[in-house]
């Protein structure tokens, strides 16, 4: 399939979007695209919105939800709440209060809405005074969905865009391929772990095939025993 947004599984497209700048360091974007069971559409973590993307996505239906994991997932949101005004908009509480002007429908938390229950689940970990997120599990595709709890970084990326000293800070951290932790100061502030631990217990038995994250590199498969891997810090 030609154009931005690519089929990683059944009513599930994904698509790259630039660079972001956050503390002056370049972060690599992707969002997804998930056709809900009466033919809506429900996007994760959208990216820059353009006029090649926004009719690649009319194509496939009707926008129905924005999903913001995090509250550091913002910056496009009231681009393509303009775009499409009657689509509803969500994110967690603290993204809701950080935001209150673009008019969010409502908090997720770990019980999906009735819009999309028993089509994606939703894993809240809210134990980071940093920032808190929701993970998703798309059933049918059996893909995973994680904001900044994993960042896989290539090494081609790096090599472009971060200078020497924080290429070796990501390798020691281990957010590169292949292990995609979150970054330090992450972990370091994560509270209540034995709760935490269950969730991502409870996502690595839905046995992912594959993880879609916004920065870094896509897992087409084995999925959960990548997981295993870059949750391995508080497994």
């Amino acid at each position: 399939m030609s154009g931005l947004l690519q089929p990683l599984g059944p009513n599930l497209w994904v698509a790259d979007g630039g660079a972001v700048s956050f503390f002056g360091f370049d972060y690599p974007t992707r969002m997804t695209v998930v056709r809900l069971d009466d033919g809506g559409l429900w996007l994760w973590s959208p990216t820059e919105i353009g006029t090649e993307l926004q009719a690649e996505v009319r194509a496939l239906g009707p926008v129905r939800h924005l999903v913001s994991p995090n509250k550091l997932h913002h910056l496009f949101l009231g681009a393509w709440r303009a775009s499409f005004p009657d689509a509803k908009l969500w994110g967690t509480q603290s993204t809701i209060a950080r935001f209150p002007a673009l008019n969010f429908s409502g908090a997720l938390t770990d019980d999906p809405p009735s819009d999309w229950a028993g089509q994606i689940d939703q894993f809240h970990f809210n134990n980071s005074p940093l920032l808190d997120e929701v993970l998703f599990f798309h059933r049918q595709s059996r893909t995973a969905m994680i904001a900044d709890l994993s960042q896989p970084f290539s090494q081609e990326f790096l090599e472009r865009h971060w200078p020497g000293w924080l290429r070796w800070i990501a390798r020691r951290a281990k957010m590169v391929e292949g292990w995609g932790y979150p970054p330090i100061e992450l972990r370091f502030s994560f509270r209540r772990r034995a709760a935490a631990r269950a969730k991502v217990l409870a996502l690595i038995a839905e046995d992912p095939a594959s993880v879609v994250v916004a920065h870094g590199e896509i897992v087409p498969c084995g999925g959960a025993a990548f997981l295993r891997r870059a949750f391995s810090w508080l497994l």
